[in-house]
C-alpha cells in the first residue's frame, strides 16, 4: 500500500514538473506569423514589447490604452496633461500616464466628456483617425456617403475623411465582401502593421546622423522624434518631424520629400531641400516652430496652422525658397516672417508679424487678420473686411464692399501707385563705384535705413542721404563683395511704405564665406554698463554710446528699446563702431519706467545682442 502511494506521488510530481516546464517554454508566438516583421521592427525601437512570457499575442484585440502607449513611444511623446475630468482613468492603473500623454498631444478624445474607456478595444475607425490627426490631413473634404463600402452608413462622420486617407495610402483596407466594418476591434498584429507602414523608417537616436542607407526598403515614410541630421536622402512618402521634438534642432541637407513634409515640432534648418508641401502644426498654443530655408531649397506650398517663424536666408541664385505661404491659424498662434517672400495668404483671423527687413511681394487677406511688425509689403489684396494692419502696403486693392484699417485709418479705396518711389527703378553697374537714387514722395516721410541685397547698409559708410534733395548716394563700400546678378535696393521709410529698385551688377565677386572671414565676428553679448538719467544736469543725462565689436561683413539691421524699434537717424545713429542712442529719444522711451530698459541689436548674421540700460 505504501509503495502504491509513493508511486502515485512520484507520478504527480513528474506531471507537475512537466506542466511547469511547458509553461516556462512558452515564448515567441510570432515566428512564421504574417505580422512577425512588423513586431520585430517595432520591438527594436522599443515601441511594442512582448509580455512577461515573451509573447506578443498577435490575434488578441488591442485596447485604446495600449494603442495610446504605442503611439506615445513611436513619436517620442512625453509631456502630460491633466485628465481629472475622465472618471474612468484611475491613478493607480498602468495606463494612467499613457492617457495623460495622449490627451496632451491632442490626438485622442474620450467617448464622452467624462469617459475615456481606456480598457475598451480600439476600433478600426478610431485607430485610423488617430493616425490621420497626426498626419494633419484635411478633414472637410470627405463625407461618409462618398465611401464605396456597403456598410458606409455605419461609418461615423468624424472618421470618414481619415478612412479615405488611410485607404488611399494603404494603411488600412476594406474586406472582400465590400465592407469596412468600422466598429470592428483591431488586433495587435493589425496595429503593428498599421504603425509600421505609417511611421516607416523611425529615426529616434539622440543626435543621430542619417543618410540614404538608413531607410527601410519596404516603407515610404520617415519619422524623426529626436534632434538629428539627415543628409542626401530622398523620402518616397511623408517626412514627419514629430511633436516630440519640442523645439530641438533638426537639420535637413540635400533632402527631397516626395510626399508631405510635416513639421509638428523642432527648430528646423532646410539646406538644399526640395518638397512640394510643407505643413506646420503643433498641438501646443504659443510654442513656436522655427523653419529656416537656405541654399537651393524650394518648397512649393507652405501651410502654417500654428505658431511659427519662417526664415529665408542665404538662398542661392535660382532657389525659390518658400514659394507660397498660407497662414491658417488664429490670432493666438502668430506666424513671423523674416526674409523675402513672394506670395503670402491669410485665410482667417490670423496674426502675421513681419520681422525688421522682411519683404512680402504679394499679400492676400481673406479674413479679419492682424498684420504687425516693421517689414515691407509691396502689394496687398483685401478680400474680406476686418483686417487691421500696422504696415501700409506700397499698393493695395479691395474686393467690393471690403474695408481694412491701415495704420489706424479705415480704408476702402484702392491705391494702385506707391506713395514713395525710387528713380531710376533699374540700374546697370559693371564695376564697384557710386550710384545715386532719387526718392519721390507724396507725403512727409523720413528715411530710416537702406538695404541692398538683404544687407542693411550703414549710414555714412555705405550711403549718404540728403533730406533736402531727397537723394540717396550709394558709396563704393556698399558694393564690396556683391556677386554678379540682380539685387534689390530697398529704402526703409518712416511711413512703412518702402520703395525698391533693382541693380543689375556685373562687376562683382562672390561674398566671402563667413567661416573664411576673420573679420566676420561679433561678441556674444554687449557686456557694457549702460546708464541714462532723466534728470537735467545729471552726468548721465546725455546720448548713450554703445560699442560694437563686429567685423565689416556684419551690419546692424535694427535697434530696439524694450521691443520698440528705433528710427535712424532721428532716434539713433551709427558712427564707426558705435551706436549713438539719442538723448531725446531715451527721454521719451523712459517715461513711466523704473529701474531700467533693455537695448536689443539685430545683426545681419542672425545674432541678437542685448544689454540693460540702468535708469539713474
Amino acid at each position: 500500500m505504501l509503495k502504491k502511494f509513493v508511486r502515485s506521488l512520484l507520478c504527480l510530481l513528474i506531471a507537475v514538473h512537466c506542466i511547469g516546464s511547458a509553461a516556462c517554454a512558452v515564448s515567441d508566438d510570432i515566428t512564421g506569423h504574417w505580422s512577425e516583421p512588423y513586431f520585430r521592427s517595432l520591438n527594436a525601437h522599443g515601441i511594442i514589447n512582448p509580455n512577461g512570457r515573451g509573447q506578443y499575442t498577435p490575434t488578441t484585440a488591442i485596447s485604446r490604452a495600449e494603442f495610446m502607449r504605442y503611439i506615445n513611444r513611436a513619436f517620442g511623446f512625453t509631456e502630460e496633461a491633466d485628465i481629472s475630468k475622465y472618471k474612468d482613468v484611475p491613478k493607480d492603473q498602468w495606463y494612467y500616464q499613457s492617457v495623460r500623454i495622449a490627451v496632451k498631444y491632442g490626438y485622442i478624445s474620450g467617448l464622452s466628456k467624462t469617459q475615456m474607456a481606456p480598457e475598451k478595444d480600439i476600433t478600426r475607425e478610431q485607430a485610423i483617425t488617430i493616425l490621420g490627426r497626426l498626419c494633419k490631413i484635411d478633414t472637410e473634404s470627405v463625407k461618409s456617403d462618398r465611401l464605396k463600402f456597403s456598410d458606409r452608413s455605419k461609418i461615423a462622420s468624424w472618421s470618414a475623411p481619415y478612412i479615405k486617407w488611410g485607404l488611399d495610402n494603404g494603411y488600412i483596407a476594406g474586406y472582400s465582401n465590400n465592407t469596412f466594418q468600422p466598429q470592428r476591434s483591431v488586433t495587435r498584429a493589425e496595429a503593428a502593421k498599421i504603425l509600421y507602414f505609417f511611421t516607416g523608417t523611425i529615426l529616434n537616436q539622440e543626435g543621430g546622423s542619417y543618410n540614404s542607407t538608413s531607410l527601410n526598403r519596404d516603407t515610404k515614410n520617415v519619422t524623426v522624434s529626436t534632434p538629428s541630421s539627415l543628409t542626401g536622402i530622398t523620402v518616397p512618402g511623408n517626412l514627419y518631424l514629430s511633436e516630440g521634438l519640442n523645439q530641438q534642432a533638426v537639420t535637413l541637407d540635400h533632402v527631397t520629400v516626395k510626399g508631405r513634409l510635416i513639421v509638428a515640432g523642432g527648430n528646423v534648418q532646410l539646406n538644399n531641400v526640395q518638397a512640394g508641401d510643407l505643413y506646420i502644426q503643433s498641438p501646443f498654443t504659443g510654442r513656436e516652430i522655427k523653419v529656416t530655408s537656405a541654399g537651393m531649397s524650394s518648397i512649393a506650398q507652405v501651410r502654417a496652422a500654428s505658431t511659427a517663424h519662417l526664415i529665408q536666408t542665404n538662398l542661392q541664385p535660382g532657389a525659390q525658397g518658400f514659394q507660397k505661404i498660407s497662414v491658417t491659424g488664429d490670432k493666438n498662434t502668430p506666424v513671423t516672417l523674416n526674409g523675402r517672400f513672394a506670395d503670402v495668404t491669410l485665410t482667417g483671423k490670423n496674426r502675421l508679424i513681419t520681422a525688421p527687413g522682411a519683404y512680402i511681394q504679394s499679400l492676400t487677406v481673406k479674413g479679419a487678420s492682424a498684420i504687425e511688425g516693421s517689414g515691407t509689403i509691396q502689394n496687398a489684396v483685401f478680400a474680406s473686411s476686418g483686417a487691421v494692419s500696422s504696415i501700409e502696403p506700397a499698393t493695395y486693392s479691395f474686393h467690393k464692399g471690403v474695408s481694412a484699417t491701415i495704420k489706424g485709418a479705415k480704408v476702402s479705396t484702392d491705391r494702385t501707385q506707391a506713395n514713395h518711389t525710387l528713380t531710376p527703378g533699374t540700374l546697370q553697374m559693371s564695376a564697384v563705384g557710386e550710384a545715386v537714387f532719387s526718392i519721390k514722395s507724396d507725403d512727409k516721410a523720413a528715411v530710416r535705413s537702406v538695404m541692398l541685397a538683404e544687407r542693411m547698409l550703414q549710414s555714412g559708410t555705405d550711403y549718404l542721404y540728403d533730406a533736402v534733395t531727397g537723394s540717396i548716394r550709394l558709396l563704393a563700400p556698399a558694393f564690396q563683395g556683391l556677386p554678379n546678378g540682380a539685387h534689390t535696393l530697398q529704402v526703409i521709410m518712416s511711413t512703412g511704405v518702402n520703395p525698391t529698385a533693382v541693380i543689375h551688377f556685373t562687376g562683382g565677386s562672390e561674398i566671402p564665406t563667413p567661416g573664411n572671414n576673420v573679420n566676420n565676428r561679433v561678441q556674444d553679448d554687449l557686456g557694457q554698463n549702460l546708464q541714462f538719467s532723466v534728470t537735467p544736469g545729471h552726468i548721465a543725462n546725455r546720448d548713450v554710446m554703445v560699442g560694437l565689436d563686429i567685423g565689416h561683413e556684419v551690419v546692424v539691421q535694427a535697434v530696439l528699446i524694450d521691443d520698440v524699434q528705433l528710427a535712424m537717424p532721428g532716434q539713433y545713429n551709427i558712427i564707426g563702431s558705435q551706436i549713438v542712442l539719442k538723448r531725446d529719444a531715451l527721454l521719451a522711451l523712459s517715461q513711466g519706467k523704473r529701474g531700467g530698459m533693455t537695448i536689443t541689436i539685430l545683426l545681419s548674421n542672425g545674432k541678437t545682442l542685448s544689454a540693460p540700460i540702468s535708469l539713474i
